[in-house]
């Protein structure tokens, strides 16, 4: 089981490196779309890790089972963070289907939220790697 939430690790840590790059290039579609996944993955990565398994992950689980095992359920991660997955969807939906895109603040705001939530679960991820 570690191993496919390792293989998720690896790409959240990748979409979080590459939403760095493309904010500091100014490409804030980009960065913010980078920045969700990045979340998404790491979020993937750390129910995973945990025992929570499923065929085919959705947006909408993913946001549902973080919040239900690690905010309200083991309270592992601060209630704060209970909405950072949806926030930051909703700016990649501006990214990716509105125009004008997403400010360059709004980019800024999504790459801090996914570093501060992704370095969390990747936290989570090894400590439940190493009982």
């Amino acid at each position: 089981m570690l191993y496919f939430a390792c293989v998720d690790l690896k790409r959240a840590q990748s979409s979080l490196k590459a939403a760095q790059r493309c904010l500091e290039e100014q490409l804030f579609d980009s960065a913010v779309s980078r920045a969700y996944f990045a979340m998404f993955q790491a979020a993937i990565c750390a129910l995973e890790t945990r025992g929570i398994k499923r065929s085919e992950w959705t947006h909408k689980g993913v946001h549902s089972d973080f919040v239900q095992h690690f905010v309200r359920g083991r309270k592992v991660i601060a209630a704060s963070f209970a909405s950072a997955l949806p926030t930051t969807m909703e700016i990649r939906h501006i990214a990716d289907y509105r125009q004008p895109g997403p400010s360059q603040r709004q980019a800024e705001r999504a790459v801090k939220l996914a570093r501060e939530f992704s370095e969390l679960l990747m936290k989570e991820v090894i400590n439940a790697s190493n009982p």
